[in-house]
This record gives structure tokens, C-alpha cells and sequence, in this order.
């Protein structure tokens, strides 16, 4: 038994461990060495101890040790022994002391990051070994803009900016791939829609194996910054791209900047000045009185600006608009001296042109609107004193659209600088020409003789307008002119009143046929006036939906059925008047708003046959006037196929009128257009036959299916034998054409006869019906029965 416990002894003094034996009153029954050494206390046996130990089951706990060397930390194991017949504790112990120390070594680490994370101005973020952000601070989400739940794994690429995203993301992908150093700038995108420029560093946090652990790095704000060089690189920019010449020199007045148009002004380049001073491009023309004046306003108020004369390199003087600034540091000591200064000889001759523009039309170099009513004052008053008379002409050329869209702006240009050169030739030096816009010209005459006068150089004006002109680009043009003429006293007293009665009357020149002239009269001012109620009404009217669309049956003249209709405008006022057509018509197509009525009616037509069409009436055509911008002027062929789809009406049913001169004006165009709407399925038709200019040559170009006889032609029948020639001869064109034949105004028995005897297809007017509303138009469909008319031979 001694020599067990002398081996049991030798074995617990091998162990690292201390082991205790202690009573329950904390008294050292056995210590090893270990434990003697832990606890620095020499021989422990004997020696009551204050650890705290459990009183029947296996207990651990760290505790702390207070030696002699120093507060040290142990592991404690305890259990309940029975020694030598008494109650014991057995209890182990391990020195822990250098991992409790490495703990919190480490907890104050982690404390002092997190302390340093929360106050830093930048934001910080650590990242899992495979580059997913697993912290960031509070500065990183005001930085990024981003919640703390966004910031965390891949969630902050979704923040970056639009143009950035793709490249940030592919280059923190390589950078994790191959553990390198990450560092790029780019924006995020705020929720306000702005951006916020950052610099991005990170470094890889790596084992002593070279394993990458994570990542930890910063983001720096650097908007200011971005916004700072944009400025900067903005104003050197300006500082080099402006006209103005710029030097700055230091305080002692030595060169030290110059700018391109510095050198470009003066000749002298930038190596040739710095280091010198301003006095190497003075002229000599200021003495030294003008030089210390300058000087000393300088110092008074920090800035001079005059004009000075200066010299360039090769020698020529010129005068600039100087302008310098002094430039003083916190301390209020002049830096440096900022000039700035431009070429006022160039300043000159620009104030000189635009005077001349700010007078003159820059097309025709001819007197405009200001200097013309300047003059037009200065003559009324010459003449008022004088008691003479004076006239003032209104021009418009005839033709003019027509060369502009023929051969295009630039060739209508050529022709405008042209008829001012022909005018000025014509008229006396003491005449004004002005070009008011367009081609629009009006003619000052003073000091003229009686009022005839003006009618004879509106003659003369006419003539030499209306002859041959041979533009630049070799193409010969022939135009008109329409004058119209206003006298002073007797049209008018004042600038305006004299203007605008010459314009009244140009507009009664052109409806008279233009090429011709007008003098003003009160019954052409009263025309003015209603034209100009009418369309202010006309306007009223479209708004407040008077317009409306009538129908006159069309017949057929061998079965008496009713094959058709002619839908007709009308106006009815909310007071019951009813307007001509031929009132508000011509208004409508000067104003332009002629396309979108024709684009109503025509939308109303293709409605109405539809409903029609739905309760099982039978198909007639509906015909529908075209004017001549409808045609020419807007994408027709779009706008029908529009309607024609909206409405589901049948394109076969409804039959388009166009006038001759519609299709006269510009024929191949018109070709073009009429095969479009051809292709569409609809008819064409030719309206108001034989009173314009078509020949028989024309119309074969033309896909039409019915030529339209006017009624000027019916309505004599059978007086007339002339007519009832045309008519015969335009039935029999027709039918050579294979084109159907429709007359318009027939209000007689006889002249239904001679239809019928001579073949005409079909026939509207008065006979059978005048234009009627849809309701009376729909009754007239429910009485109608036909009544053959019974031929009657006429001669």
C-alpha cells in the first residue's frame, strides 16, 4: 500500500493539472506540485483555501487566482471524496490564464472596432471568406444609402448605379477569386434619384496557411470631390475654349497665365510673355496719367474695367474692353492681378452688322417692319404738312408656294432676293421697299402727284413681276403679284390704319384672280370685318358641335332608284340661322381649319352609312367632298383607312369628290395619292366638271370612276344650245373613259329628259330632293318610290 501512494504520488506530480484534496472547510488535505505552482503558495497541505466547491456531483467553473505574481485565471473540476474515512473534494485545476487573457485581449479588440466603426467617417465593412458582407457600420449605409438589411451577402450591388453595377460586381468577383486587394470608385443610386460618388478599398484578411478568411475594407464619400475636379476641369475648360483673352499675373504684375485667345488676340504665345510684364503689348497711345488713374482704382476697389489700346505681336494696334481684378489672400494681400479683355474691333463691326439687322430683313437686305413704320411716320407727317399725297402698296406674290414646293426653300429664297432687286430697280430712290415676311412685300411712295399715280406703279410692279425668271440653280419660274392699294388721308391716318386697308384691299385683289391691283374702300373694310366675326364664329361653332352633315339623293336615271347620296356641310347657329356653305367654306380653307371639318365629316359619313348598314338599309353610295389642303396637304390615305377601320365601313360604298383645280395643281402627286386611295377599295370621282382647266390628255392619267357635271351646265337646259353641247360632249368623254356620269342641279323635268336621252348615269338636285337632315334624309328613304321619267326627244 506505501509504495501505491508513493507511485500514485509520483504520477499527479508529472501532470500539468493541479490537484487538490480539501476538506469541506476548505482545508489542504493533498496538493501536487502542479498545484503548489499554480497557486504560488509553497507547501499547501495544511492551508485553508477559499474555493468555492459542490457538495455532491461533479462541478466545473473558471475562477480567478490571486498570487503573489499576479490576478491569474484556472479551470476548476470539483467533485465530492471520501478521504480517509472523512468528507473531501477532489478538485483539478488548469491554468487558463493565457486564453482568458487572449479573450479579452479579444473582447477589447472587438469593443474598440466597434467603437472605432460607430465614430469613423467612413464606412466600414468585413465580408465572409467568400466576399459576403456579414457587417457594416452606421456611416456605410449613410454612404450608401442603403438599410443595414441591404448591406449584408451580395444585397449592396443591387445599389450601385445603373452604369456601374456590371463592372463593380465582375471586379469584386476576381478580386475574392484570386484573395487580391479590392479597389475601385463608383456611385451608388440614391432613392432620390441622385448619385453618390465613393472610393472602395478592401484588403484580404488571410490564415497563416494563406486560406482567405474575409474581407475588411472602407468607403469614402468622394462626391464633393468628384463635383470639385468637374468644377475645376469645367473652368479650365472655359479658361481655354472662351473668346475673351485671359492673363494672370502675380502680385508683382509678372506674367504667369496666359489662354489660347489671349494668343490668338495678340500673336504672342504663351512662352513668349510669362515671366514679363503686360507692358510687353502696350501700345504707347495712354501716358502715364492714364496708367497711375488705373492703378489707383485698383487698389481702392479691386477691380478696373475700360477701354485701352494695346499692341500685337505684329505691331498692328487694336482696342480691347479691359477688365482686371485683384485677387487677395485670408490676410487681405494682393495675390494676383486677373485680366480679361476682348477685341473690341471685332465688338465693333458685330454692333455695326446687327444694327444694320436690327432694321433690315436679312434675306433681301431690305428695309423691315421697324424701319418701315419709322419711315411710314416720318412720311405722314412730311405729307401732312404738305398737304400732298402718299400711297402705301401691299404685295403678295402669286405662285410663290408653288416654286417653294417645287424646287424647294433654298430656290424659294433665290427668287425672293431676286423680286427685291427687281423692285428696288423699279421704284425711285425716295420709295421704301420692306419685306414683311414670307412673301409679303409693302411699298412706301411718297410725294405722289394725284392718287392714279400709285395704280400706275402698281401696273409697272405687275409687269415686272409677272416676266421670266431664271433662278441660280438654272430652273425658269413665272409668278404673279396682287397689290393692294391704301392713300393717304383718304384710306387712313395713322401707320396702322394705312397698312392694314392696303392688306384689305391685296385681299380683295386676290379673290378677284390675282395679278392685279385694288385700292382700299369702307365696302372692303366691312368685308374684312365680317370675314374676320365668321371665323372667330366658325371656330365657336366647331366647339360647340353646330356643324352638321346633309344628304341629297342621288339617282339613277334609267331605273329611277336611289343609288347614292352627296353628304353636304352645313351650319346651324344655336339661334336656328342657318350659313352658307359658301361663306364659311373659303374662311375655313385660308385658316386651315378646312382639314380637321373635312376629317369630321368624313368620320360622320362613314358613321352614319354604318348604322344604316346595321339595320339592313340597303348599300347606296355615299359621296364626300375632299378639299384641296385634305388632299394635298395631309396623309389622307392614312386618315381615311383611320376611319374606314374605327367606323367598319365599307370602303366600297363611299366615293371621294375632288375639283379639278385640286387635281390640276400638282398632277403627279395627285396621281400618286388617287392610287393610294384607290387601293384602299374606294371610288373617285371628279366634281364641278368642265369648269376649271383639265383636258382630256390629263384626265386618262387619273384612276377616276365618275366625272361630276356642275350645275352651271345643267341649269340653262334646254335653253341654251351651248350647254347642252358640253353636256352631251362631256357624257359621251365620259363614257369613252368607261367612267360613270352623275349631273349636279337638275330642278326640271326636261332637263331629266335630255339626261336620259343623251345616256348620263346618274343625277342630284332639286327635282328630286334638296340636301336634307339624316332624319329627313332617312324619311325621304322610306318614301321614296322610284318614278321613270318617260324620254322625250330634245334637239
Amino acid at each position: 500500500m506505501p509504495q501505491t501512494l508513493s507511485q500514485l504520488n509520483l504520477i499527479l506530480d508529472t501532470i500539468t493539472d493541479g490537484v487538490l484534496v480539501v476538506d469541506p472547510s476548505g482545508k489542504v488535505i493533498y496538493a501536487n506540485q502542479a498545484a503548489e505552482s499554480l497557486l504560488e503558495r509553497g507547501e499547501l497541505a495544511g492551508q485553508m483555501l477559499a474555493i468555492p466547491v459542490a457538495d455532491s456531483h461533479l462541478h466545473f467553473q473558471d475562477i480567478n487566482l490571486i498570487r503573489p505574481s499576479g490576478l491569474a485565471w484556472a479551470e476548476m473540476r470539483s467533485t465530492p471524496l471520501t478521504w480517509e474515512g472523512k468528507p473531501g473534494f477532489v478538485i483539478g485545476l488548469r491554468d487558463i490564464t493565457a486564453r482568458k487573457q487572449a479573450e479579452i485581449a479579444l473582447q477589447e479588440s472587438e469593443l474598440l472596432f466597434h467603437t472605432l466603426a460607430k465614430v469613423a467617417p467612413v464606412g466600414i465593412f468585413r465580408t465572409d471568406r467568400i466576399g459576403a458582407f456579414d457587417y457594416v457600420n452606421t456611416r456605410w449605409c449613410e454612404i450608401s444609402g442603403l438599410s443595414f438589411s441591404h448591406s449584408h451577402g451580395d444585397a449592396w450591388i443591387d445599389g450601385l448605379h445603373d452604369e456601374d453595377r456590371a463592372e463593380v460586381a465582375a471586379a469584386w468577383r476576381a478580386c475574392v477569386s484570386l484573395a487580391e486587394p479590392f479597389y475601385r470608385q463608383f456611385r451608388f443610386q440614391l432613392g432620390d434619384g441622385e448619385s453618390r460618388w465613393v472610393v472602395c478599398r478592401a484588403e484580404p484578411e488571410l490564415t497563416d496557411s494563406g486560406d482567405l478568411c474575409g474581407y475588411v475594407g472602407t468607403v469614402t464619400d468622394i462626391s464633393e470631390i468628384k463635383a470639385n475636379e468637374d468644377r475645376l476641369s469645367q473652368a479650365a475648360a472655359v479658361f481655354e475654349s472662351t473668346r475673351e483673352g485671359v492673363m494672370i499675373t502675380n502680385a508683382d504684375k509678372q506674367i504667369q497665365l496666359v489662354n489660347k485667345a489671349f494668343s490668338d488676340i495678340t500673336g504672342f504665345s504663351p512662352e513668349q510673355v510669362i515671366g514679363k510684364t503686360p507692358k510687353i503689348i502696350a501700345s504707347g497711345h495712354h501716358n502715364v496719367d492714364f496708367y497711375r488713374d488705373m492703378w489707383a482704382t485698383l487698389a481702392n476697389t479691386d477691380h478696373w474695367q475700360g477701354e485701352i489700346w494695346n499692341r500685337r505681336k505684329n505691331g498692328e494696334v487694336f482696342p480691347e474692353l479691359l477688365s482686371i481684378s485683384a485677387v487677395r489672400d485670408g490676410q487681405g494681400d494682393v495675390t494676383n492681378y486677373v485680366g480679361v479683355f476682348a477685341d473690341i474691333s471685332k465688338l465693333k463691326a458685330s454692333e455695326k452688322e446687327l444694327e444694320f439687322l436690327a432694321h433690315h430683313d436679312p434675306l433681301t437686305q431690305l428695309p423691315n417692319r421697324m424701319l418701315f413704320l419709322s419711315r411710314l411716320r416720318h412720311s405722314i407727317d412730311q405729307t401732312r404738312r404738305r398737304r400732298g399725297v402718299m400711297a402705301v402698296l401691299m404685295l403678295d406674290l402669286d405662285r410663290f408656294k408653288d416654286v417653294n414646293d417645287s424646287f424647294g426653300h433654298l430656290a424659294g429664297d433665290d427668287l425672293l432676293q431676286l423680286v427685291a432687286q427687281r423692285l428696288t430697280a423699279r421704284l425711285r430712290n425716295s420709295d421704301t421697299i420692306c419685306r414683311l415676311g414670307g412673301d409679303e412685300f409693302v411699298v412706301l411712295l411718297e410725294e405722289i402727284p394725284q392718287p392714279e399715280a400709285a395704280a400706275q406703279v402698281a401696273s409697272q410692279i405687275i409687269a415686272a413681276l409677272s416676266q421670266i425668271w431664271r433662278l441660280s440653280s438654272g430652273h425658269e419660274v413665272r409668278i404673279g403679284v396682287s397689290v393692294g392699294i391704301a392713300l393717304f388721308p383718304e384710306h387712313g391716318q395713322t401707320p396702322d390704319e394705312l397698312i392694314q386697308q392696303a392688306d384689305t384691299a391685296l385681299y380683295q385683289a386676290k379673290n378677284d384672280g390675282r395679278n392685279c391691283f385694288k385700292y382700299f374702300s369702307e365696302d372692303l373694310t366691312r368685308a374684312a370685318r365680317e370675314r374676320m366675326d365668321l371665323e372667330i364664329r366658325l371656330r365657336l361653332a366647331i366647339e360647340r358641335r353646330e356643324l352638321r352633315v346633309y344628304f341629297q339623293p342621288q339617282i339613277d336615271i334609267a331605273s329611277g332608284h336611289l343609288v347614292g347620296a352627296e353628304a353636304l356641310l352645313r351650319w346651324e347657329t344655336d339661334t336656328g340661322e342657318i350659313i352658307s356653305p359658301s361663306r364659311f367654306i373659303p374662311i375655313a380653307e385660308e385658316t386651315g381649319l378646312i382639314v380637321p371639318i373635312g376629317n369630321w365629316v368624313l368620320q360622320e359619313v362613314c358613321r352614319q352609312g354604318r348604322r344604316w348598314l346595321n339595320r339592313g338599309l340597303a348599300p347606296i353610295k355615299l359621296a364626300v367632298n375632299l378639299s384641296s389642303q385634305q388632299f394635298l396637304h395631309s396623309d389622307i390615305g392614312e386618315a381615311i383607312g383611320n376611319i374606314l377601320r374605327e367606323t367598319g365601313f365599307p370602303p366600297e360604298h363611299l366615293e371621294l369628290e375632288l375639283t379639278e383645280s385640286v387635281l390640276m395643281k400638282r398632277e403627279r402627286e395627285a396621281i400618286e395619292i388617287l392610287q393610294q386611295l384607290h387601293e384602299l377599295g374606294l371610288g373617285l370621282s371628279i366634281d364641278d366638271f368642265g369648269t376649271g382647266y383639265s383636258s382630256l390628255a390629263y384626265l386618262k392619267l387619273f384612276p377616276l370612276d365618275v366625272i361630276k357635271i356642275d350645275k352651271s351646265f345643267i341649269e340653262d337646259i334646254p335653253d341654251h344650245a351651248d350647254d347642252m353641247e358640253i353636256t352631251a360632249t362631256i357624257i359621251a368623254m365620259a363614257k369613252t373613259l368607261k367612267m360613270r356620269v352623275i349631273a349636279e342641279g337638275v330642278e326640271t323635268a326636261e332637263q331629266l329628259n335630255f339626261l336620259r336621252s343623251r345616256d348620263c348615269d346618274q343625277y342630284q338636285g332639286y327635282l328630286t330632293s334638296r340636301p336634307l337632315p339624316i332624319a329627313e334624309f332617312e324619311k325621304f328613304r322610306r318614301d321614296y318610290r322610284p318614278r321613270p321619267v318617260e324620254p322625250t326627244c330634245i334637239d
